[in-house]
């Protein structure tokens, strides 16, 4: 009878310890261009293998040692399967990095951020801020894109830029968001905040075209990643556009406005007056890419590639004095053409012309991606992250998987 005994209470206490046991996945960060990351933000949407209470904890270990991270839902309702973890990485050029997620009721949680980004909603924005340091203020309709960027002791913006566009095939020119447009937050906490913004367009140029912008402003760094993609099975997008007045210092012959382009090799141009410089690139062309440059009545070639040149990096720093925009998109030029222009009074405006559909209906997704980096002048001083490092972030995948 003792045996018996003894026997079920060794069962229940080892029933216990394994119900307490928690689970894991294995993560493998990688570097994939060959640039040392000595902090660079993460952003991953685990698939656990079963859904868990939204109230679950998590951690997430760096060589056994918890670490700080984010962990939030990435669906809504009382269990999920979907998680977002947003931490930041170390990484030697070109190596890996194994991180483990830990999760379970019973979980002792990792630690947070104390400061760190800051979400707060009024009736027509969102106010992402990084006290004392950056505050972003984002249109609840998301037309204009960008209200403005505080990082003192400097507005970086205007406040009358026209924001994201779509053309349709006629020319016309359709500033997205305004009334009917839907957004909501994906995720917010220190580490990161996510928004997310889509209509369904109703005008006779773009009927039953729908596009969503997702905005992800990473922590600890002062740059928003956009992403937009579009939904157009009859074809009506052409292009899509992005133009920010950036509110930079009126340029004069000692302080011109200081551009430098990202082609194959970096071109750089300081712009007075009605001046302007544009990085054209399209890699179906002999030669991929040029960098034009002139007034406002007609740009002429200032630099053109050789044929079967390397594809330009497709980033932009925009500068005065005080204030420098790293601009960059994922890409550049290798769907179709792409165009970058810089005036002297600091508008930026880019466009990606989409390509049509093949002969058997088929086309490329319509989908568009940048990174608007807002730093301190010079940004050789004041950014850790150049625009070439947002263009390739570090890679992550799921090893149990």
């Amino acid at each position: 009878m003792k045996s018996v005994l003894w026997c079920l209470l060794t069962a229940v206490v080892a029933s216990s310890a394994a119900a307490a046991e928690p689970h894991r996945l294995t993560l493998q960060v990688h570097e994939p261009v060959g640039v040392h990351r000595d902090g660079s933000p993460v952003h991953v949407l685990l698939e656990l293998p079963q859904p868990v209470d939204a109230a679950t904890r998590f951690r997430l270990l760096d060589q056994g040692q918890p670490i700080v991270a984010q962990f939030r839902p990435g669906a809504s309702g009382d269990q999920t399967a979907s998680w977002w973890l947003d931490f930041v990485a170390r990484c030697t050029p070109h190596g890996s990095r194994r991180y483990v997620v830990e999760y379970g009721p019973d979980l002792e949680p990792g630690p947070q951020r104390s400061g760190g980004h800051k979400l707060t909603e009024t009736d027509d924005t969102f106010v992402i801020s990084n006290a004392p340091y950056i505050d972003w203020t984002v249109p609840r309709d998301l037309r204009g894109f960008l209200r403005s960027v505080d990082f003192p002791p400097s507005e970086h913006l205007r406040p009358d830029s026209v924001g994201l566009t779509l053309r349709d095939r006629e020319g016309g020119s359709h500033p997205l968001g305004g009334a009917g447009s839907r957004a909501e937050v994906v995720r917010q906490g220190r580490m990161a905040v996510a928004l997310r913004f889509e209509k369904t367009e109703t005008d006779e140029a773009l009927r039953g075209v729908h596009w969503r912008v997702d905005l992800l402003f990473p922590g600890p760094v002062s740059w928003v990643d956009m992403r937009l993609n579009i939904e157009d099975p009859q074809n009506r997008v052409e292009a899509a556009g992005l133009q920010l007045r950036l509110n930079l210092n009126p340029p004069t012959g000692a302080t011109r406005t200081l551009v430098e382009l990202g082609a194959a090799r970096t071109v750089y141009r300081s712009l007075l007056g009605n001046q302007q410089v544009e990085l054209r690139a399209d890699q179906r062309q002999s030669s991929p890419w040029q960098v034009l440059r002139g007034d406002g009545r007609q740009l002429q070639p200032f630099v053109v590639s050789p044929p079967r040149s390397a594809a330009a990096e497709g980033w932009a720093h925009i500068m005065d004095r005080k204030r420098c925009l790293a601009v960059a998109f994922d890409r550049f030029g290798q769907q179709g053409e792409e165009r970058l222009n810089v005036r002297a009074d600091g508008t930026l405006t880019a466009v990606k012309k989409f390509i049509g559909a093949a002969p058997d209906g088929t086309a490329p997704p319509k989908a568009w991606r940048a990174w608007l980096h807002f730093v301190h002048f010079p940004p050789q001083q004041s950014a850790g992250t150049d625009p070439y490092m947002m263009q390739h972030p570090l890679v992550v995948r799921e090893l149990d998987r």
